[in-house]
């Protein structure tokens, strides 16, 4: 079974919209329910994942999904799946719950239902809870609310970087001595690296780099897609391309950027 980016992209907005609804009726979505040992499960979380079900169902469909909380399953449980979706349910969880606008929803389709690696997502959307939908189909470019991307950014008389250092083991020393002279360059660390990866595909953020090692397959595969079809380019902190099975990518640090030049600056600091 294939699935059109118009399925995609209703599923998403589906998904979307309950958060929102969630969020407005609810005072404690935020209260926590699962600890692990580097991240935690919150009420919110649990909530899109099942929105993702009930999308699901209403359309009598069986998926592989490979999900941040829910893990590697099949729903409905028993089913035969016809393809799989790479799902980050709430990126950003920490922003949700403070009330600060920057998190999302990430979705990545592949028709496959095994051994599903980066080279296998065919399509993605990244739905910002409270802004733009992102999304892409392999070979045919990359959107945002319908315009092809990156676009003409105007005004902009810096460069503006993301870079995620905080609680990292060992922060290069090009990172380093690049902060301590950069002068006419912005930092912004919004806390939702999918949504910083479209940003990215955008034209907005120049790049992204973060050296923490924390970041998992699920996390990137939608972001990534459109990424690249925005003409960009991500690689783990070597320079290595993501070519490996999406639900077995874990702990990476990860380099994006739209433009050749500044990517290769990014790398020569990261080594």
């Amino acid at each position: 079974m294939e699935m059109e980016i118009e399925e995609l992209l209703e599923i998403s907005s589906e998904i979307r919209d309950s958060i929102r609804k969630y969020i407005s009726e609810n005072i404690d979505y935020g209260e926590i329910i699962v600890r692990r040992e580097r991240d935690v499960t919150r009420k919110i979380d649990m909530f899109a994942e099942k929105a993702l079900e009930n999308a699901l169902s209403s359309r009598n469909m069986c998926a592989r999904i490979v999900s941040e909380e829910l893990g590697d399953h099949v729903f409905p449980k028993g089913g035969e799946p016809k393809f799989t979706l790479i799902f980050d349910p709430i990126d950003g969880s920490t922003n949700a719950i403070l009330g600060i606008p920057v998190f999302c929803s990430s979705i990545a389709y592949s028709p496959k239902t095994d051994h599903v690696t980066f080279n296998d997502v065919q399509a993605s959307v990244v739905a910002s809870i409270y802004g733009r939908t992102y999304y892409a189909v392999k070979g045919e470019n990359a959107f945002a609310d319908g315009k092809k991307l990156p676009r003409n950014v105007r005004g902009k008389t810096k460069q503006v970087l993301s870079i995620y250092i905080y609680g990292a083991d060992l922060i290069p020393d090009g990172l380093i001595q690049f902060q301590k002279e950069a002068k006419k360059v912005i930092v912004r660390v919004l806390g939702s690296i999918a949504a910083e990866i479209c940003l990215v595909a955008e034209g907005v953020i120049d790049a992204v780099i973060d050296v923490r090692g924390l970041i998992n397959g699920y996390d990137i595969a939608g972001a990534a897609l459109i990424l690249k079809e925005a003409g960009g380019v991500i690689t783990d902190i070597r320079g290595k391309e993501l070519k490996s099975e999406v639900g077995k990518t874990q702990n990476i640090s990860l380099i994006a950027a739209l433009e050749p030049e500044m990517y290769n600056k990014m790398l020569d600091m990261a080594v």
